[in-house]
């Protein structure tokens, strides 16, 4: 039976030929990728099957229809639900939106201060970025479908917090759930504060973790500190049992307080029942999460002792296209009796991104394979190497290696032990020496 997934659009938005245009090019790329027929539907019905996948295209239209908006809520607790970008959206959106996985069918240009959607039939790098994008929601899609009964192995519980550290704490909630971590409320909390107390109870007997930021915001402060008691509560009562709750409270740095806030959060500091179970942190953001990720690997070591590790790998990373060329990348490797781990497409043991930050923060070195000609992808996998102590990563990187046709600039600046390995010539176990000792 062909799998079908809905493309919600409010009736009126100035995208409709873009997202009917859209709509083909996935299906025939799905239906390239997956090897069965995808039926992929526009609709302004959100309908009220959830398990089947659903992509929102965001725009001021769908924002403006209260109606629709209040369809889609349900949804987002059982149904693989993502967000398509046609443009930039400069005002607040509803927090639900905030949390789900956007892909950005746009590019901004900085110098000419200007916003230029990507498409399929542009030229260059809009033509290129509008594919790419369309691979990335392809393989979200296709992971999807798989996952779909398999349970998350890390419940998180992230609470509400103040409007100051709105954007941190759906920063936080982005990076954990792409992480393979499943993030709860899935749903807005109630407003009624009787109900509201007795969901929050319910999800605490259920995750694995609880994470409290508390900020400058004093308006909430109070509903932040009974949710947090609640928490301190419900760890007591789960701590002699197999599955305690751990706990994180964080508080950002350089917090500008008046006395009266001062005082506050230094009760809350010294408050043993507040506290019961937590780590209290105050640091960046960057910092809480490599907490939790450390916290995570350790309880999966704990629980999957003799499972795979990638610590003694070199992780050979490449683009899907060049899959078979980095196969020989390996293979040389090999035979320098290095251990190795290359990129994965297939979804057949974790989603790829969730192995990717895994390997990322666990191998001893990386070498990247770049014929040239996709600037956004290395420099993106840059990025992603230089934010793994985010991902968890403890020690530096013992070598790290590009091979392409020419070197790129900052890479000596970016890393320590950089080599640059030429493509342009042939390669081989000697042009892999200078990489390979610094692993020693």
């Amino acid at each position: 039976m062909a799998q079908t997934i809905n493309i919600v659009i409010d009736k009126t938005s100035q995208y409709l030929d873009w997202t009917n245009s859209l709509a083909n090019n996935l299906a025939g790329y799905m239906a390239k990728k997956g090897k069965e027929k995808v039926n992929v539907k526009v609709t302004n019905d959100v309908g009220s099957e959830k398990s089947t996948p659903l992509l929102v295209v965001l725009d001021d239209s769908i924002l403006a229809n209260q109606k629709l908006l209040k369809e889609l809520q349900p949804h987002m607790e059982n149904n693989s639900v993502l967000v398509l970008e046609p443009t930039m959206i400069n005002h607040q959106i509803p927090s639900f939106f905030s949390v789900l996985k956007k892909f950005e069918f746009y590019l901004y240009d900085n110098l000419e201060n200007s916003i230029v959607r990507t498409g399929h039939a542009k030229q260059g790098r809009l033509g290129a970025e509008y594919w790419a994008k369309l691979f990335d929601l392809s393989n979200a899609l296709l992971n999807s479908s798989k996952e779909k009964n398999k349970a998350s192995t890390v419940k998180i519980f992230i609470a509400e917090t103040g409007i100051d550290l709105m954007m941190d704490r759906y920063n936080l909630m982005r990076d954990l759930r792409e992480s393979g971590a499943e993030i709860y409320p899935r749903t807005p909390l109630s407003g009624d504060a009787s109900k509201q107390e007795e969901e929050v109870k319910r999800i605490l007997q259920e995750v694995d973790y609880s994470v409290h930021l508390f900020g400058s915001s004093f308006d909430e402060f109070e509903s932040m500190k009974h949710c947090n008691l609640l928490a301190s509560q419900i760890a007591i009562e789960r701590s002699e049992g197999k599955n305690p709750l751990r706990r994180f409270v964080w508080l950002p740095l350089g917090l500008k307080l008046s006395e009266e806030k001062k005082l506050a959060y230094e009760q809350l500091k010294r408050d043993y029942d507040a506290l019961h179970g937590a780590e209290l942190i105050q640091a960046p953001l960057e910092t809480l999460k490599t907490l939790i990720y450390n916290d995570i690997s350790r309880s999966m070591d704990r629980n999957n002792e003799g499972g795979e590790s990638f610590e003694d790998c070199v992780y050979v990373i490449n683009e899907v296209a060049h899959a078979s060329d980095a196969e020989k990348v390996e293979k040389e490797l090999n035979a320098l009796g290095v251990k190795t781990v290359r990129s994965a497409f297939d979804k057949d043991d974790m989603d790829i991104l969730a192995r990717h930050k895994r390997i990322l923060r666990e191998c001893a070195g990386c070498i990247l394979f770049y014929p040239g000609n996709n600037p956004m992808w290395i420099k993106s996998t840059m990025d992603d190497i230089v934010k793994s102590p985010g991902y968890g990563r403890k020690t530096a990187y013992k070598s790290i290696g590009l091979i392409s046709p020419k070197d790129i600039d900052g890479m000596n600046q970016r890393f320590d032990n950089y080599a640059h390995i030429d493509s342009s010539k042939k390669l081989n176990q000697d042009s892999l020496q200078t990489f390979v000792q610094r692993l020693s």
